[in-house]
């Protein structure tokens, strides 16, 4: 089988001869081998290329002992002549992304001495796994040398050294490799085992951009955008910038304080809120019946703050011995409340509530809470009357 891919990453239109084809999946796909074919399969951590056998769209390309297989919808005749088609926004694209990380990993290589463990390119993300950890500067640095490599538009060279050369190359490799070893070159930036399709020099890269960093497995994973990816990642951003910037009347590059100075008064005014909350509560303690006269007290207030219903709740089973709820909302919205009580068990009443009303809570014996979608009345049926 011809690789065309190999002998020109440009060829993204070609005809074959359909060698063999079989149905799969209960007939459901067909798995067909042709003579020669550009479709890159799923390999190296890479997805597999996309676009069209005839006239339908190929499912997948596997490879399997060196046998690249396609997987379409409908059978293709033995023997027939077929045209194939390769989607070339999505090859270039997967080229952009692995040539970005060649460089990113060629300069963590060279810099710290880490491995590339780990790799997965696909339409929706590029992530690297290292074996050692990095910190902020370091992967700042990492970037800014990664987009230097992209403005010197270097030559990324494809090679195939004999045995005897490559026992003494020295070249990064994630996997021990049978056969003969195609070696990527980025010269003074990276040698590395790799089968996939790169483009021809590091300008056509574009801009390198790593977006996160996380440990893993006692080392980091990093997610990076190459190309149009990082362009499309950062039109998004800065249009978030944008809408920010005119919503809080800050420049752009000063809405990160803006920010933090309205989380500040948010968090001055929720003081306040439930200041004022837990004053309004305590006022209405006064319109329930005194200890002497009920077992139970039981409030039913507007939208209120759950640390402040707690509070309420805790300081009315010091002096009651029945069953001390709050419950916050409406009649039309429904209602969250907590129950608690310090003699009577809340664990059997949020069974009642469950059974009888719809309720939706839980907790244990001395507290429950949840929400419920009832009459004031019906609810006071049942918690006062047990």
């Amino acid at each position: 089988m011809r690789k065309l891919f190999y002998e020109d990453i440009n060829i993204t239109d070609f005809t074959a001869t359909v060698t063999a084809c079989e149905p799969i999946d209960a007939g459901k796909t067909y798995r067909v081998l042709l003579d020669a074919t550009a479709f890159f399969p799923e390999e190296g951590g890479q997805s597999a290329d996309k676009g069209t056998l005839g006239n339908q769209s190929v499912l997948d390309v596997q490879i399997e002992k060196d046998l690249i297989y396609h997987y379409v919808e409908k059978p293709l005749e033995v023997g027939t002549t077929i045209s194939g088609h390769v989607d070339w926004t999505q090859r270039f694209d997967f080229m952009q992304q692995h040539s970005g990380e060649h460089i990113v990993s060629g300069l963590v290589h060279k810099h710290f001495g880490y491995n590339n463990v780990g790799f997965h390119l696909s339409v929706n993300e590029v992530t690297l796994d290292f074996n050692g950890e990095l910190t902020p500067e370091q992967i700042a640095m990492i970037e800014k040398e990664a987009n230097e490599v992209v403005f010197q538009n270097l030559p990324i060279e494809i090679s195939y050294p004999t045995k005897e050369e490559l026992a003494v190359l020295s070249y990064r490799s994630k996997i021990e490799i049978e056969g003969q070893v195609r070696i990527i070159t980025i010269p003074g930036v990276d040698v590395c085992a790799c089968c996939a399709p790169h483009v021809a020099y590091t300008g056509s890269i574009g801009m390198i951009k790593i977006t996160n960093c996380q440990s893993h497995r006692g080392g980091v994973r990093l997610n990076i955008l190459c190309g149009q990816r990082a362009l499309t990642d950062y039109n998004q951003k800065q249009n978030s910038v944008t809408a920010v910037s005119v919503a809080l009347s800050a420049k752009p590059n000063l809405i990160a304080d803006a920010v933090l100075r309205l989380k500040e008064e948010n968090l001055r005014q929720k003081e306040k809120y439930n200041d004022l909350q837990a004053q309004y509560l305590k006022l209405s303690l006064s319109a329930l019946p005194s200890p002497a006269q009920s077992n139970d007290a039981v409030l039913f207030v507007g939208p209120m703050d759950t640390i402040a219903i707690r509070n309420t709740v805790n300081e009315l089973v010091e002096s009651y011995t029945g069953y001390c709820a709050v419950f916050s909302g409406s009649e039309n919205d429904g209602y969250q409340f907590i129950v608690g009580s310090k003699h009577a068990d809340c664990k059997e009443l949020a069974q009642i509530l469950r059974q009888e009303l719809g309720a939706k809570c839980g907790g244990n014996t001395p507290m429950i809470q949840g929400s419920i979608t009832a009459t004031p009345d019906m609810i006071l049926n049942y918690l006062c009357s047990k």
